[in-house]
């Protein structure tokens, strides 16, 4: 699939900027290829294919994190891609504690990251202990006022709250979410520029 239009070939500076339009409003994120750069290279990949258009934030939970990456592709080769595990990145204790804002992915174990991300809210500081939880981005350009906003009245998935469970998402995909958790907010699409150095 080739690398698109990305200037900074194997080049640990390099970044991308995704600009997404969602149904609680704009969304733009900075992902940092120094941060993480399996993680980067594996979520830049994703939004670059459309794997999260009109997917859902299914997971909501105030002050800790918002929760998503279960797209509804009907793509085998995407959906092969987006399950497929990448390797834990190395940890960076300057990226530590985890602030508002932060993007990073969801995990089962060590080397479990596939396509699940996270946003971290304003009490997520004690994200970051487990292997997969390496940030490898932000939310940008005051677009955190569109993550606060995102609907959080299901609560948690069981047992926690009332919230989708990930099982059905996968099996019934976009229609359990419509039809049993109407209110939740999800992506329309996102643009992404990948720049080879931020210097401004």
């Amino acid at each position: 699939d080739g690398d698109g239009d990305g200037d900074g070939d194997g080049d640990g500076d390099e970044h991308s900027i995704i600009t997404c339009t969602t149904s609680a409003g704009p969304l733009k994120m900075h992902f940092h290829k120094s941060w993480s750069p399996n993680g980067y290279e594996r979520a830049t990949s994703l939004f670059e294919r459309g794997y999260y258009d009109h997917s859902h934030f299914f997971r909501v939970v105030p002050h800790f994190l918002v929760q998503f990456g279960i797209g509804y592709t009907q793509e085998r080769e995407l959906k092969h891609f987006a399950d497929s595990s990448i390797k834990d990145d190395p940890k960076r204790a300057d990226l530590m504690p985890f602030r508002e804002g932060y993007v990073s992915f969801a995990g089962s174990g060590p080397n479990s990251r596939t396509s699940q991300l996270f946003i971290a809210y304003d009490r997520a500081q004690n994200l970051g202990t487990s292997p997969w939880e390496t940030p490898f981005g932000e939310v940008v350009d005051g677009t955190q006022e569109t993550v606060r906003k995102l609907y959080s009245g299901y609560g948690d998935m069981p047992p926690w709250g009332k919230g989708p469970e990930q099982g059905p998402i996968r099996n019934r995909g976009a229609n359990y979410i419509v039809e049993d958790f109407p209110l939740l907010d999800k992506f329309e699409t996102c643009i992404v520029k990948r720049v080879a150095s931020l210097t401004q």
